[in-house]
């Protein structure tokens, strides 16, 4: 029997112009986590690290922190499959749009524009009501990987992580809460999309979700674990 961690990258820069880089916040959570790790004496056989800057680097602190340790952490192995969804790609190029022809959306703008306060709160609303409709098809935008591509491309990644994984292995995957949803949902069964996508909003940075796998059987132990984390240091994105 072998045993999977998937960890979520830390806290990303939302709202900045380079949303992809951790924030400060993100690189104390990293700090935190590789501690943790490193005090629990994990280690682990294979990595796999997603192509984004987030994802690597959030392996790249913890891999730091082990050498520092002097414990041994293994040379990353880059699966494409870890790449998170591109919704706020997606809602950026078709906001101008929505924004006339969604009821919702134009009331959550309207509310921001009385209310500067609240801007960052009604974005995310505006986000989750774009993804509920994303996911489903009922909402097209083209340029950018649909939701249905985004989860086969999920699927043939942990393919690639599972034909990797030796009996008695224990690995681990640096990835996004996106890729984690969608991997629960290949673990569970889960066939509803929208249950799959807002699985995405609960999942916190750092967060680790373990798996077993033994014999073709994948299976769920563990789901958005954070035990290295205190209260204020919670962050969703």
């Amino acid at each position: 029997m072998s045993k999977l961690f998937f960890f979520r990258h830390a806290q990303a820069s939302f709202g900045a112009a380079n949303y992809d880089a951790l924030s400060d916040k993100g690189i104390a959570q990293t700090v935190l986590l590789g501690n943790y790790l490193v005090a629990k004496k994990h280690s682990f056989d294979k990595v796999f690290v997603g192509p984004l800057q987030r994802q690597k680097h959030t392996f790249e602190i913890i891999k730091d922190i082990y050498n520092k340790n002097n414990r041994s952490m293994p040379e990353p192995i880059l699966v494409n499959g870890l790449r998170e969804h591109v919704g706020h790609i997606a809602l950026d190029k078709i906001l101008p749009k929505l924004q006339e022809t969604e009821p919702f959306i134009k009331a959550m703008i309207a509310k921001t524009k009385a209310n500067p306060k609240r801007a960052r709160a009604n974005r995310l609303l505006i986000f989750q009501h774009f993804m509920d409709e994303w996911v489903e098809g009922k909402i097209e935008v083209e340029g950018v990987v649909s939701w249905k591509d985004f989860r086969q491309n999920v699927k043939e990644g942990l393919a690639t992580i599972l034909g990797n994984t030796e009996s008695g292995e224990t690995n681990a995957a640096f990835t996004s809460g996106g890729t984690i949803s969608s991997i629960t949902a290949e673990a569970l069964n889960i066939q509803d999309e929208k249950t799959v996508a807002s699985l995405n909003f609960s999942i916190r940075n750092t967060s680790y979700s373990s798996f077993f796998y033994s014999k073709g059987r994948f299976n769920l132990l563990g789901l958005n674990e954070i035990p290295h984390l205190s209260e204020e240091m919670v962050t969703f994105v």
